[in-house]
């Protein structure tokens, strides 16, 4: 388990590859780290090793720690088991959501599509996460929420890495709500597998994007007086 200081650095680290700020293939060297954030090496190790256990970085032995890649299979794999997993837990929550639940949906929607209008595409892309996960939080299992929310963080990954031709999340999103509300188990399923495999399809499978900042320039604008050696 985290200590406080390593978990701010996680979570730091982790909003960086999801903002992609630290592109896929970036290296991510100790000392740099371990400078940026104002601790030593060995609290720095604790954290690459929690991201290495996500997938989220790969640890080539005698090379370093490096953004993880994910290759088009591995890509593929990704999106399989997420369909798995979600619509599993769309049925489950079809029919059993409070007017509450309901209206904390609907709010993310509205967030999502107002960060589509003002050009937000990355923070529409956590929202569309929050959204998913928030479905498989409500379908009371802890492993579709823990095993989805290591699924949605790679597919940020992945997104980085290979681009997308085009975004309609907010309408599937819609559509998607509609059968919830309506307690339509099949037809939810199905809108989210659907949802799932245009997103997959989506994906350009080659690496886009401009030259990623230095380790110190991405976390030198952060404030870490809080963390300590």
């Amino acid at each position: 388990m985290l200590q406080a200081n390593e978990l701010d650095m996680y979570t730091a680290i982790k909003d960086a590859i999801i903002e992609q700020k630290l592109r896929p293939n970036m290296q991510l060297v100790e000392e740099v780290l371990a400078e940026s954030f104002g601790v030593s090496r060995t609290p720095v190790r604790n954290v690459l090793r929690r991201l290495a256990s996500e997938k989220l970085v790969t640890v080539i032995p005698y090379k370093g720690t490096f953004v993880a890649c994910p290759s088009t299979h591995e890509a593929k794999e990704v999106f399989e088991m997420r369909r798995v997993i979600e619509a599993a837990a769309i049925r489950k929550v079809c029919g059993t959501l409070t007017d509450a639940h309901f209206q904390q949906l609907q709010i993310m929607l509205d967030d999502e599509h107002e960060a589509h209008k003002q050009g937000d595409l990355l923070g529409a892309l956590r929202i569309t996460g929050d959204f998913h996960l928030r479905i498989a939080e409500l379908a009371s299992n802890y492993y579709y929420y823990r095993y989805l929310e290591e699924l949605i963080a790679l597919t940020y990954v992945i997104i980085a890495f290979y681009g997308m031709k085009k975004n309609r999340y907010c309408l599937d999103h819609e559509q998607i709500l509609a059968a919830i509300k309506q307690g339509d188990a099949d037809l939810a399923e199905r809108l989210m597998v659907e949802h799932l495999s245009e997103i997959e399809a989506s994906l350009d499978f080659e690496e886009h994007g401009a030259k990623p900042h230095s380790l110190t320039d991405i976390f030198k604008s952060r404030s870490y007086a809080a963390v300590k050696r």
